[in-house]
């Protein structure tokens, strides 16, 4: 298993391919890292500006030594309902958003592109035939980007297991059925499994909410996001003054990586500062949470 980190550490604090990735490679000490899409430009894989940033950012990453491993859609692309929105016009252009993520993913030269695919509305959610027919479209819409994504030379397609439930993959069921509903996909579609995403979804601590996901046998071995989340609160948070009694157990997480035979998964470190926190801050708090899951991996 391999440690790197995303970098949506890095949001409104470094823009520069070189100043995030001398973070990265000299004071984080990793070798692999995932690119944001708040990154890139405005956000908008479409523009000659992201296309120009992704190469500048791929070609840093090769003098830098570190590993530009996959392309993650990022915060401000959660915002949106994506390829779920209610309205036709809406879900085309999410299509059209993500044919071009995979465009840059084929520029470059990643192996893996995705993350948030789309949010149900309450009132389709609530609807059981309109759920229905929102699932089997976005399925035929995943099968598509399978395609461009083969064209583009990627390995997998990510899909992330998110801390709404009317958002696909939530739950483990339902990720197990998304996957195996894709089967025929000419890319595979990985999910991209955010540890602190089921400990958020649980009403109280239990060990139990993670055991479920690392028992399954995955299609694909899952990409592992690690933030710190803890009951009731989805908070990407880091790991350097946690209480290892509550929330998400580095410990527990590295045990269950082991008994569940996931050796070839990829484990991105996923926090997202607080734009308040202060600058000088947080690298040593990313150093701090790097040690603790250097240790409980070795």
């Amino acid at each position: 298993m391999t440690l790197g980190i995303n970098t949506c550490f890095a949001v409104k604090r470094w823009t520069r391919p070189d100043d995030i990735l001398c973070i990265v490679g000299e004071e984080l000490g990793l070798q692999v890292c995932q690119l944001s899409v708040d990154n890139v430009p405005l956000a908008d894989p479409r523009s000659a500006e992201s296309r120009e940033y992704v190469r500048r950012f791929a070609a840093t990453c090769d003098t830098a030594g570190v590993e530009l491993d996959s392309i993650f859609t990022g915060l401000a692309a959660y915002s949106t309902s994506l390829l779920l929105d209610d309205d036709e016009d809406a879900r085309n252009a999410a299509e059209a958003w993500y044919e071009s993520l995979i465009v840059l993913g084929g520029i470059a030269g990643v192996r893996s592109v995705g993350g948030h695919i789309g949010a149900l509305s309450v009132p389709t959610a609530s609807d059981p035939a309109r759920r229905e027919r929102a699932m089997d479209e976005l399925r035929d819409r995943m099968l598509r980007l399978s395609q461009r994504a083969e064209n583009e030379g990627l390995a997998t397609l990510l899909f992330e297991n998110m801390a709404v439930s009317r958002e696909p993959g939530s739950v483990r069921e339902n990720a197990l059925a998304l996957e195996s509903s894709l089967a025929t996909a000419s890319v595979p579609w990985q999910l991209c499994f955010d540890v602190g995403h089921p400990v958020a979804m649980a009403s109280r601590d239990d060990d139990d909410a993670l055991a479920p996901w690392f028992e399954t046998r995955w299609k694909t071995n899952p990409m592992l996001q690690l933030q710190y989340s803890r009951p009731d609160a989805d908070m990407h948070a880091g790991f350097d003054e946690t209480d290892p009694a509550v929330g998400v157990n580095p410990t527990r997480v590295a045990a269950a990586l082991a008994e569940g035979e996931w050796p070839n998964s990829s484990l991105f470190i996923e926090v997202m500062p607080a734009h308040e926190m202060r600058d000088d801050a947080v690298v040593p708090m990313l150093r701090r949470t790097v040690d603790v899951w250097t240790e409980v991996l070795a």
